[in-house]
């Protein structure tokens, strides 16, 4: 067969959706030499995308730059017509959940989550105007949905009324090679914040609404000022959509840290070294930071909303988030409690087990040759 990957949206610094192509794409061209593979990348990202794949894939360049958005929406129809003629691919996997409309090749999509959906605020209106149409659309048409946990599944039964028959959930995983942590260093000064190994709250995520910032610090300035001080809260990520408001309650807390752009081996030295991992997110279709932490047995204290259980499993102790008093009584409890730091801490390693990328690549390849 030959399979053609769109991985326009790929970008060596982008977020989840460049994690999952890029491990999705590493480990197929591991497993399979049977069939053929053409990786659809840009210009940027092309030497990038060369060093994954080798020899073992062909690298097509779509005509469109990551900064034309517009016109890559508008004109790229053409593009793939003429792709498809030439090529004559038999699957075409679209690893986000919008794709192109084809004459014969069988369509994949994967869907990571529908926050465009849940959170409209997030995105520029004429973005949102797009993904409404081109979403819906690609949902009908495709062949086949990946969900990346059972919650996205649920939420396009919900919004678009999904058959069951043509949804598979198929699992993220952790990158465990890019997360070795070279730094054995006990104490670290980063952005001149001193933190003592296990002696601080970490919380990974951009800052916007659907993360629940306002209401973790809130829950963390209710602590006793001897907790605070001996476990400062850093909070990690870049600034999105409607930010303003958790960054001026950031400044005005004592104890409360805002690192935006700090290195990967930072953020690892972070995870390694911190007490525990506080998720309070509303909406997550995955939630990479709880595998991250769990990595190095660092238990999360997560919000029960989306696929955060689904996700951390045992290896976390859930709170209602919008409950500043429950947020705050759970990061007590774990806290104080040592014989069940330690349960949650030995769940949180094990937990990770249960995730693999080359499985993930296994499942995938499961759905190309069903359309044999």
């Amino acid at each position: 067969m030959k399979i053609a990957i769109n991985c326009i949206y790929y970008t060596p610094k982008g977020g989840g959706i460049t994690e999952y192509i890029y491990n999705l794409v590493k480990e197929l061209v591991k497993i399979d030499s049977k069939n053929s593979f053409i990786i659809y990348t840009t210009k940027e990202s092309k030497e990038s995308l060369r060093l994954i794949v080798g020899a073992k894939a062909r690298i097509k360049v779509f005509p469109y730059s990551e900064n034309q958005k517009y016109r890559r929406a508008f004109f790229q129809h053409s593009f793939w017509k003429k792709e498809e003629l030439e090529e004559k691919f038999d699957i075409f996997h679209s690893p986000f959940f919008h794709a192109p409309v084809f004459k014969h090749a069988k369509t994949i999509l994967t869907v990571h989550d529908l926050r465009f959906l849940n959170y409209p605020k997030s995105y520029k209106i004429a973005r949102l105007i797009y993904l409404r149409y081109a979403v819906k659309k690609s949902v009908k048409k495709a062949s086949k949905i990946i969900c990346i946990s059972e919650f996205t599944k649920n939420e396009l039964i919900k919004n678009y009324g999904v058959e069951q028959s043509r949804l598979e959930v198929i699992h993220e995983a952790v990158d465990r090679e890019g997360f070795n942590l070279s730094d054995k260093s006990k104490n670290r000064v980063i952005k001149d914040v001193k933190l003592r190994n296990n002696q601080f709250f970490l919380s990974v995520g951009h800052l916007e609404p659907r993360k629940n910032y306002n209401n973790l610090i809130l829950a963390y300035s209710s602590l006793s000022e001897s907790i605070r001080k001996k476990y400062p809260l850093i909070i990690v990520g870049k600034k999105n959509h409607d930010y303003k408001n958790d960054l001026k309650l950031i400044e005005k807390s004592i104890g409360v840290f805002y690192l935006e752009f700090i290195s990967r081996e930072d953020l690892i030295w972070l995870y390694a070294n911190c007490k525990v991992h506080i998720f309070p997110s509303i909406y997550e279709g995955f939630g990479f930071p709880t595998l991250e932490a769990g990595l190095y047995a660092k238990p999360t204290i997560g919000a029960n909303q989306s696929s955060i259980p689904e996700i951390a499993g045992k290896g976390a102790i859930y709170f209602d988030p919008f409950s500043i008093e429950d947020i705050r009584n759970t990061i007590l409890k774990v806290i104080s409690d040592s014989a069940l730091y330690d349960h949650l801490s030995q769940f949180a390693k094990s937990n990770v087990k249960r995730f693999s990328w080359e499985e993930n690549a296994l499942k995938t390849m499961n759905i190309y040759h069903s359309f044999k």
